[in-house]
């Protein structure tokens, strides 16, 4: 099933489809990505809107953050186990969007994310 995309970026679906499971509406960052520090090895967290009135949110690592947390010294433990992890290329948000939208398809998006509190 392919999903209709307005021009404001979101999802239309028939009422069929609306009915048959949540399904990515938008998305957005939570956490400034404002740094191009090679170095810099902490996550971004982006919040999810689903058209059955969830959210859900996820955190974004890229590989090079996420070589840059396995190796600091200082780590422990020295690894780590998050359901609600998502590896991109970049932050840069079409390849964001890419991601989300190919895992909304492939039904595996809620499982990589959790439900926000509300």
């Amino acid at each position: 099933m392919k999903l209709l995309i307005n021009n404001i970026g979101e999802a239309k679906m028939t009422e069929k489809e609306l009915i048959s499971r949540p399904r990515l509406l938008r998305w957005q960052f939570d956490d400034e990505v404002e740094s191009n520090d090679p170095s810099e090895w902490n996550w971004v967290e982006i919040t999810m809107n689903f058209t059955d009135g969830s959210r859900r949110w996820s955190i974004l690592y890229t590989p090079e953050r996420l070589h840059n947390n396995l190796t600091r010294l200082n780590i422990d433990p020295p690894g780590l186990h998050m359901s609600q992890l998502i590896v991109v290329r970049s932050y840069e948000i079409n390849d964001i969007d890419r991601v989300l939208r190919v895992f909304d398809e492939d039904d595996t998006l809620i499982k990589a994310s959790r439900a926000y509190p509300e």
